[in-house]
């Protein structure tokens, strides 16, 4: 009895160690966690701030306008543009509110301006549109970059509504005066000045007389 109880205990103690080492067996054998994708550092751009550039004049184009191609505001305004809505420029470089993007703005002809582009490093030329968008070009260091700038709010409302009516030759100019008249030739009297409508027409005569048929009074001179 003894040995037949020993052998029944290792016969169960020999099933529970299987039965353990089955459960484990899974465990081992699942895949791998999933790879966590790296996090890329981000830092503030090392752009100035509106406080930091000067202003300079006015222009027309001073407003509020969105750029098109990451839907994100900036405002013209005297000389340079600075964020309103920040983004993140080329991965880790945070655009913030404030940032200066765009300075010294020149006007160089009706509806066309020039600018240099901070964040990316090169010449910007604008050309406003008869329906009031803006296209940007850029020459930028990494290649050149084209956008529109979408108007929100303008400045000046009038000056934007005069430089879009000047694209298309602006406002004719105003009338010139008439040319004084030709002096007679020398040695014939001056013609009598035009009596004015509804007025006197004898009011110039120095000779006056009485037309026999009529009886009226005519100038005789």
């Amino acid at each position: 009895m003894m040995v037949v109880r020993f052998g029944f205990w290792r016969m169960t103690c020999g099933a529970a160690v299987l039965a353990m080492a089955a459960l484990a067996m899974p465990a081992a054998a699942e895949a791998p966690a999933a790879v966590r994708p790296v996090q890329v550092a981000q830092m503030p751009a090392l752009l100035p701030t509106r406080f930091d550039v000067p202003e300079s004049e006015a222009l027309p184009i001073d407003g509020v306008w969105t750029i098109s191609t990451i839907g994100k505001r900036i405002h013209i305004e005297r000389g340079r543009a600075h964020v309103v809505d920040p983004w993140l420029h080329l991965f880790v470089m945070q655009v913030e509110t404030g940032m200066v993007v765009l300075r010294n703005f020149r006007r160089t002809g009706a509806g066309r301006y020039t600018a240099e582009d901070l964040p990316l490093a090169g010449p910007a030329s604008f050309a406003l549109q008869p329906d009031g968008t803006i296209k940007a070009q850029i020459n930028g260091a990494l290649g050149p970059v084209a956008y529109d700038l979408i108007r929100q709010t303008a400045d000046d409302p009038a000056a934007l509504d005069a430089e879009i009516a000047a694209l298309g030759g602006g406002a004719p100019p105003p009338p010139s005066a008439a040319p004084p008249a030709a002096a007679p030739p020398a040695g014939e009297p001056a013609p009598s000045p035009e009596p004015a409508p509804g007025g006197n027409p004898l009011a110039n005569c120095k000779n006056l007389g009485v037309d026999p048929n009529t009886g009226d009074i005519v100038c005789m001179d």
